[in-house]
């Protein structure tokens, strides 16, 4: 009797089935209105899955594979683990029947140096990590060079911004000593460029070696002591396929920091102040910049180098597109898989000392955001229009290494690199809400973020971080010095972005606290991915590649024949 009394209560509190439906309709519409109109027209968008990220960034940033350095067993670990997810996609292997792209890399490790400058009254010689600090060469294990200097300021040759800091001396077979970093009198994208790209001018002008001064803000950022442990490391580039070390300044035998103090010395036996000097060179204002002139001395040095060669891989896969017509015309999507590895030196004996730099936020988040743009995409309803090739990039810690060597050996024969999305650092501690587009306003690309952003909720916010140079500063920078238009994203300032982004770089950015102890948040993870997929859909599907802007300072420099899209009106937002 009481089983037939509770049956009877519990039938009395059902709803009936017209409310019941109507209860569950009301469900699913609210659930589809919080969709954003991407998700509601797009089943790849909305099958973007938070859980899929996290799965992806708990296994990169697991203390088990040791900070996936460049070369090491733990690296190679990643990398079989995002090639049988590419597999397990669908995807094609983009090299040839093979999902890695081999890269040999060449340590330069320096063994011993020895630097003196001769002068009418007397010989300096100069005492290493003190008074200088020389990098080892890659063009050969022993270099001996004796030859005259000549100050060239900044070392800045930029005609289009009416800089020339070589005008009226000759530097063939010299030794060109310069200020470090770029013009204060044009913008720091472009001024980053300058500085990146100086080396190259002096070699392919005939200098011989190149003495560096550091500026200020160098200096304040930091001290020349630091300078010397970090310069002490071994450094590394890649080998091309004829065998030969990659180095842009393959005429400089040498090259060198001095510290300040023998910097002072250097321009006084010259008859010149170096603090006069840099403070022109610390001014956005100053309408003129100190002429080249020949220095009164004669600089000899000796420096040996041991090498070294190890393998390591980019991971890519393709996706082909559906349009015959635009099979040659890749997009490009990429994340560096690699971080800094487990520095073992940081134990402190007697202490329980974290060593290992897990690179959850650096770059194991970027590397998840592109995995599942790509299963979504890779498993949606309709294929792009263009090709797509997704590029898990080595040794980005090592100076954007993998990545220019994708860039310069691109693996498809059967077509080209049209536009680049990269995915570096999204900083997930925090609800997004905006992006910051870095190169949005150098090409076509910054209007389809706008459209993406619109489509997804997301809105686009201007730099906050712009002294930190960030466009220049990840693998996208690769493509575009080969001239191609490339958007790099980072997570943006509203809902406390800044504040979580910039302390992020002060207490947890190339350090062990990177790792999965941070609160990371999936939701803006999955938010963060949609916006991409939108972006990566958009640029595959337009009739049109990304064009960069006229007058564009990168397109100008590293893609001068290439069509162009007319420049966008004051009114308009690049980004």
């Amino acid at each position: 009797m009481r089983k037939l009394i509770l049956a009877a209560a519990l039938a009395g509190c059902a709803l009936s089935p017209v409310a019941a439906h109507a209860q569950e309709t009301a469900g699913q519409n609210a659930r589809q209105a919080a969709l954003s109109p991407a998700e509601r027209s797009d089943p790849a968008a909305a099958a973007i899955s938070a859980d899929q990220i996290a799965g992806t960034v708990t296994f990169l940033a697991d203390d088990l594979l040791q900070g996936r350095d460049t070369g090491s067993e733990y690296y190679d670990i990643a990398a079989a683990y995002v090639a049988s997810r590419y597999r397990a996609m669908g995807l094609e292997p983009a090299n040839g029947d093979s999902f890695m792209q081999d890269i040999t890399f060449r340590t330069a490790t320096l063994s011993s140096s020895e630097l003196s400058i001769a002068t009418p009254e007397g010989t300096m010689t100069l005492e290493a990590g003190k008074d200088y600090v020389a990098a080892g060469s890659y063009n050969d294990t022993q270099i001996d060079v004796t030859a005259p200097m000549v100050f060239v300021g900044q070392g800045i040759h930029s005609p289009e911004n009416g800089i020339d800091d070589y005008a009226g001396v000759d530097i063939a077979g010299k030794i060109v000593v310069v200020v470090s970093g770029g013009p204060k009198t044009v913008s720091g994208e472009v001024a980053a460029t300058l500085a990146d790209t100086k080396s190259e001018y002096a070699s392919d002008n005939g200098a011989l070696g190149m003495i560096s001064i550091r500026n200020r803000e160098s200096l304040e950022r930091l001290p020349f002591d630091k300078l010397v442990t970090y310069l002490e490391e071994p450094r590394e580039t890649w080998v091309g396929p004829d065998g030969k070390a990659n180095v842009a300044e393959g005429n400089l035998q040498f090259s060198a920091y001095v510290s300040p103090e023998t910097a002072g010395r250097l321009l006084a036996a010259s008859g010149k102040n170096l603090d006069a000097l840099l403070k022109i060179y610390d001014d956005p204002k100053a309408k003129s910049r100190p002429a080249a002139f020949d220095m009164t001395g004669e600089v000899t040095a000796s420096i040996s180098t041991e090498w070294g060669d190890k393998t390591s891989a980019n991971v890519v896969a393709m996706l082909p597109g559906s349009d015959p017509a635009l099979a040659s015309e890749y997009v490009v999507m990429s994340a560096h898989l690699d971080h800094v590895g487990n520095h073992l030196s940081d134990a402190v004996e007697g202490e329980d000392t974290d060593t290992i730099y897990n690179g959850a936020m650096d770059n194991a988040t970027g590397v998840a955001t592109m995995l599942e743009v790509a299963r979504v995409i890779a498993q949606g309803p309709s294929r792009p229009r263009r090709p797509i090739l997704f590029a898990a990039l080595t040794a980005e810690e090592k100076g954007l290494l993998g990545s220019e060597y994708l860039a310069k050996n691109f693996v498809r024969q059967d077509g080209k690199p049209v536009g680049v999305v990269n995915f570096d650092m999204p900083v997930l501690l925090y609800d997004l809400a905006d992006v910051v587009g870095f190169g949005a306003e150098n090409s076509t690309m910054g209007q389809t973020l706008i459209r993406a952003g619109a489509a997804t909720g997301i809105g686009v916010s201007p730099d906050f971080l712009p002294e930190e140079r960030l466009f220049t500063r990840s693998d996208h920078y690769s493509f575009v010095k080969q001239g191609v238009p490339a958007l790099f994203l980072m997570t943006g300032v509203q809902n406390g972005g800044k504040q979580a982004f910039t302390d992020f770089l002060g207490t947890s950015y190339h350090k062990p606290s990177d790792d999965l102890n941070q609160p990371l948040n999936w939701e803006s993870a999955r938010k963060f991915a949609l916006l991409n997929y939108e972006i990566v859909k958009l640029t595959a599907n337009a009739d049109e590649k990304p064009m960069w802007y006229e007058g564009n300072y990168f397109g100008d420099t590293f893609a001068p024949d290439a069509p162009r899209a007319p420049a966008l009106a004051a009114s308009q937002p690049a980004e």
